[in-house]
Order: structure tokens, then C-alpha cells, then sequence
């Protein structure tokens, strides 16, 4: 984890693989894009370089098909494609200095490929396609950096320019008390939120660290005198001290912020008081729309199909019913095709609605989409939104972005029912806090036991990490030590500290036990030769309201093995249900405390239930309709008796 560091300190190349698994492009018009960082206080030495290896469909033909790369919009390099043989192709670009800027940068590869020669009718022909292979590579030439200043943070303390994303430790005390701790944790949320899109494996110790690393806690914990500022950067490693707690939140309040961060100068800082900005919400009763979501627009450019794709998640402990509905604002150009342009939605893989686009809509455009009751009674939301905007008359050379065009509104919303769906908690998106708002608790608590080991501290804060990462915003971490009480929302522990769960071992689904074999309840069919050696993840329900993650190893090096996990893209979204046995030989396996069967009658009851409004409804219809007949009836004996 150092070494992706030491480089960058030393001014030498830099490595970026920008493709974690090899990466297949199909379709005329393909395009991938990355994004890479230059932090402040560094600079480029010279020209950089892309290494592409890549391998193609052996159905291309020779001559229509291309590869164009773009730095920061600017092309760099074109090459006619052929079918690779040898396989791989490899192609070496220089990637000019004079195009790369301080921050973002943008890569990006534009893929022009037909089967055949012809019209354009066959961009969406899955046949024809290009392969990027894992083994590209983005080198940079770095000059001298010197001493990094700390409006770089956190880089190089989190760098982001190797790949994968590197970290020094983040160091506490032997001595460290719960203040420390809580800082440290915040830290590590602090680089979540920072890095997005990838995920984090982060090493937290109490033990004492040689190499690079940020060190936070009180003097006396770290081991030397109060420094002249709460925050120093010396040499390759970050002080962040302070005679007490308050001082500590500050100071990495502070640092998470980067509109402060990168007004420090210089090596030495202090923290400052600000009102956060509040972070986006999330799905809750009623409806949120997609401003709301951090979605103010979305739009889907060029010729053919387009398409985006948005998770959203339950709202915790929520009881949903039928009657929710995505219903979609858009506009799009007016010169599309009307008969064959279209826009159409799916949920969890399953077609919910589509609107032809027509100049009638193309100011004002409305998409509504029923929610059906199996996909409401969902823990999670994959909303795939494609748009296939058609012109007339297309040239095959040109991408029309700027004619061919459908945009996604931040008013479009979705909607849900309260009803009586069950609410049981789950892993999906782990660790999720959203509350039944949509909104993020202003604070959050981990228990990580008396003396935490290496293992338990890195578990939390990379699991913290992460916590930013999928409620795509940041709270405020507080760490406690010894029993458990139930209250908390993050615990790590071992499978044989019965004594350390006693106040909360009736509510787990698998709980420790002194003999080290935890007790599995509630029927769940989970073997104890797959539990031998691995790490129980589970979600139930705290003594507070809301949701508590328990995340319980056979040993120290089971926990760890689970941290490793979470920073694996491959795997890292693989937990779902209420428990997950991660087992030392790396199988995942999840289990659910109510069957599919129950959850299939859950959802017929609902869609037989009657709502509070139809029930009034139809009381009042009911009622209506009996006093009419007594008045009908007390007319006709009226009129008889006259007769008679």
C-alpha cells in the first residue's frame, strides 16, 4: 500500500490502469471515458503516454472502422481498427502536456465500427465490437514535487493516481480513547466522499508506523509535545493534533471540506468553524424528484440508442404498497424522427414504460410509469432510462450530439405508497443509513471493542469509507469501546465474544458464542462447516428504530480478508438479504429470514388490501346510497297510501 506512493513522492513515472477488467465497447458511435486528477502542488515533467492493448470481433472490416483518442476534447491520436492478429493489438499514444490542465482530465476512446459497409442501420449489431484489455496503461511524467502543501490533501496521503487507489495508514495511539478514534474514522470518511466511484481499502492501526502516514490524537497519545499548528504536513506524513476532542472534529471537519482545504497554505493550518452544505437526499414516502436525488439533468446526446442508468434504495424500515410510479419530465430535439424515436424505462431489468418522442412533446414531454408491486417490493432500484433518438438523412460520419438529443428533467420524481410490504432490513448497498426521510443521521456510531486489533480498526474505516460512498454523503462517525448496547449502528467484533453481545444476543441472526461456533437462529439453513474460518455480515433491527450492521469474524485475519473483499470492484456488490457468510475460501452466500413464497403473499395481500381512502370511499358511496333508498321508499309508501 506504500509503494503506490513512494513513487509519487519521488517524482517518478505514474501508472494509471484506467480499466479494471477488460473493457468491450459495441456499436457504431462507442464511447469510454476517464477521468483522472492532478492535485495542487502537481506539475508535469513532459509529455505523458496511453499503452492501449486490445483485441476485436473478428467480423470487422478494414476499412470503416476507427479509434480516436481525446484528451480534454482535444484529439490526440486516431488508427484505423482491423481485426487484431496478432491478438493483442497494441497501440502506444503520446498524451501532449500542453493539453493537460491542474484538476480533472479528461480520456476519452471513440469507436467507429461497421460490420459491413452501409447505412447506419447497424449501430446497435452486438457483433461488431472492440475490446480494451486491463493491461492499458496511462503513464505520467511527474517533476519533482517536493514537499506536498496541504491544500493537496488528501493527496498523497489518499492517491488516487494509482491504480488501484493507494493509502498510507491512518495512525492513532496505543493510548488512543474514543475521541481518537472517532477523528481517525472520520478521516476515513472523509476519503469515501472524496472518491466516489471506486472503492477503498484503508489500514487504521494504534501501532506504531515507520513509513508514511496521518497521524491524529492527542500529544500525549501520539507521544510528543502540542504542536505549533493543529494540522502539519511534514515530510510524507500528516499531524493532526489538538488538546482535546472538539479540537480534533474540527480540525477534520475541516479537511473533509475541500473548499477549505485548498485554501491552507502552505505546510501548517487550523481549523475553522462552517455550516456544512446538507447532501443529497434519497427515495422516501411520497415523491422525490431527481433534483432532489442530485439529478438536476440528464442528457442523452447522438444518433441511435443512448442510455443511463441510476441506483436508488429503500428507505430503511419502510412498509411500501402498491401504487408508486416513476414519471419522467424530458424534452428532445424536434427534428427526431417520430416513428422510430423512443424513450422507455426498466427497473431491475423489467420494462415498466416508454413514450414515443414526437415535436408534439418535445418541450413538455411526460413519462408516467406504475411501479408493479414486485418491483416496489424491492431492496434495491436499478432504473435504466434509454432513449433512441432517430434522424433523417444520417451521415455515418458524424455523431450529431448536438441535433440528436433527449434530456432527462430534475423535476421527473419517484414515487412511493406506504402500504404493508414487509420492512426488514437488508445489505443491499452496505452499509445504507438513509432513514424513512430520505435523509442521513446527523451522527452514527461504531463500536469496536476494548483495544481494537489492526484488523477491527482498518474493518471500520474502510466499511466507513464506504458508508460515504453508497449514501453519497457524509455524517458524523462517533466510535465507542467495550459491551454492546444495541444502540449502535456499525459493530465489529469476533465470534467468540458472547460477553461483549449479551445485551443484544436474542435480536442477531447469528450470534457469538464463548466456544467460538456462533448460534445460527430463526431457521436459517447456514452450515457450520461454512462457517469455519469466515465473516458473518448481517442487518438488523436496533433497539432505537433503524438498522444495525453487525459484522462478526472468526478471527482477526477473517476480518481482514472481509475488508479486502469490500475493496474488490468485482465482487463489492454482491451482499444482499439480511446475512451474508463470507467464508475463508472468498464464496459469498446470503440468506433471507422470510421466503419467497411469504414474500409472493405479502405482495397479493397487498394488491387485494383496501386503502384508508377507498375504504371512506366507498363508506360514503355505502351510505349515499341507503339513505336514497329509504327516501325512494318512504315516497312510494307515501304515494300508496294517497291511492288508497
Amino acid at each position: 500500500m506504500i509503494g503506490g506512493l513512494a513513487s509519487v513522492a519521488a517524482g517518478a513515472d505514474v501508472q494509471i490502469h484506467p480499466f479494471y477488467s477488460d473493457k468491450p465497447i459495441h456499436s457504431e458511435g462507442g464511447r469510454w471515458t476517464y477521468f483522472f486528477q492532478l492535485p495542487h502542488g502537481l506539475f508535469l515533467a513532459g509529455d505523458g503516454s496511453f499503452s492501449i492493448d486490445y483485441d476485436t470481433s473478428p467480423t470487422l472490416s478494414a476499412t470503416d472502422e476507427s479509434i480516436t483518442v481525446l484528451l480534454n476534447g482535444q484529439p490526440v491520436d486516431s488508427r484505423s481498427v482491423v481485426v487484431a492478429n496478432p491478438t493483442p493489438a497494441h497501440w502506444q499514444i503520446k498524451l501532449p502536456m500542453k493539453y493537460c490542465k491542474g484538476g480533472f482530465n479528461e480520456v476519452s476512446l471513440i469507436i467507429r465500427s461497421l460490420s459491413r459497409l452501409g447505412p447506419c442501420s447497424e449501430d446497435d449489431d452486438m457483433k461488431n465490437w472492440v475490446r480494451f484489455l486491463k493491461s492499458s496503461v496511462i503513464h505520467l511524467d511527474l517533476a519533482e514535487p517536493g514537499a506536498f502543501p496541504i491544500n493537496a490533501y488528501p493527496f498523497p496521503y489518499l492517491n488516487w493516481l494509482s491504480q488501484p487507489i493507494t493509502t498510507v495508514p491512518i495512525a492513532v495511539g496505543p493510548t488512543a480513547k474514543d475521541g481518537s478514534i472517532s477523528a481517525a474514522l472520520n478521516i476515513a470518511a472523509g476519503w469515501g466522499h472524496r472518491i466516489t466511484d471506486q472503492p477503498l481499502i484503508l489500514k487504521m492501526t494504534r501501532s506504531a508506523v515507520t513509513t508514511s502516514a496521518v497521524h491524529i490524537g492527542l500529544p500525549s497519545e501520539l507521544g510528543g509535545p502540542l504542536r505549533a499548528s493543529e494540522i502539519e504536513a511534514q515530510g510524507s506524513d500528516l499531524w493532526i493534533t489538538g488538546p482535546d476532542r472538539a479540537v480534533l472534529a474540527a480540525c477534520v471537519k475541516s479537511l473533509n471540506n475541500p473548499e477549505i482545504a485548498t485554501q491552507m497554505s502552505g505546510f501548517a493550518a487550523s481549523p475553522m468553524d462552517f455550516l456544512p452544505k446538507p447532501p443529497d437526499g434519497a427515495p422516501r414516502l411520497g415523491a422525490t424528484t431527481f433534483d432532489e436525488l442530485g439529478y438536476p439533468s440528464i442528457k442523452l446526446s447522438g444518433v441511435g440508442s443512448q442510455g443511463t442508468a441510476i441506483v436508488l434504495r429503500r428507505p430503511l424500515l419502510v412498509k411500501i404498497g402498491r401504487g408508486g410510479l416513476l414519471r419522467l419530465r424530458f424534452r428532445h430535439a424536434a427534428t427526431l424522427v417520430k416513428t422510430h424515436s423512443m424513450l422507455s424505462v426498466a427497473i431491475n431489468g423489467q420494462q415498466i414504460g416508454s413514450a414515443q418522442l414526437t415535436p408534439e412533446n418535445a418541450n413538455d414531454g411526460d413519462l408516467i410509469c406504475p411501479l408493479p408491486i414486485n418491483l416496489a417490493d424491492s431492496n434495491q432500484w436499478n432504473i435504466e432510462i434509454s432513449a433512441h433518438n432517430e434522424l433523417a438523412n444520417v451521415d455515418c460520419s458524424k455523431t450529431y450530439a448536438d441535433i440528436a438529443w433527449t434530456t432527462i428533467l430534475g423535476m421527473s420524481a419517484f414515487e412511493l405508497q406506504d402500504g404493508t410490504l414487509p420492512n426488514l432490513p437488508f445489505l443491499e448497498g452496505f452499509p445504507y443509513f438513509r432513514a424513512s426521510d430520505g435523509t442521513l443521521p446527523q451522527a452514527l456510531s461504531v463500536n469496536v471493542g476494548i483495544r481494537p486489533s489492526t484488523e477491527v480498526l482498518s474493518c471500520a474505516a474502510t466499511t466507513v469509507a464506504r458508508a460515504a460512498q453508497t449514501n453519497r454523503g457524509m455524517t458524523t462517525w462517533n466510535a465507542t469501546s467495550g459491551d454492546v448496547t444495541g444502540y449502535e449502528d456499525l459493530v465489529i467484533g469476533l465470534f467468540r465474544q458472547e460477553d461483549r453481545f449479551k445485551a443484544v444476543l436474542s435480536n442477531l441472526l447469528v450470534a457469538p458464542s464463548k466456544s467460538g461456533i456462533p448460534v445460527v437462529n430463526q431457521g436459517l439453513p447456514i452450515l457450520p462447516s461454512s462457517l469455519v474460518g469466515a465473516c458473518v455480515i448481517q442487518a438488523v433491527h436496533k433497539k432505537s428504530g433503524g438498522v444495525a450492521y453487525v459484522i462478526l469474524g472468526a478471527s482477526s485475519a477473517a476480518i481482514q480478508r472481509f475488508t479486502e473483499y469490500l475493496g474488490n470492484p468485482e465482487v463489492g456488490g454482491m451482499l444482499k438479504g439480511e446475512v451474508a457468510v463470507f467464508t475463508k475460501e472468498g464464496e459469498i452466500f446470503t440468506f433471507d429470514t422470510m421466503s419467497e413464497a411469504e414474500r409472493r403473499a405479502a405482495e397479493s395481500a397487498e394488491m387485494r388490501r383496501y386503502k384508508p381512502e377507498m375504504i371512506l370511499s366507498m363508506t360514503s358511496v355505502i351510505v349515499l346510497l341507503t339513505a336514497l333508498a329509504g327516501f325512494l321508499g318512504s315516497k312510494f309508501i307515501k304515494r300508496k297510501k294517497v291511492k288508497q
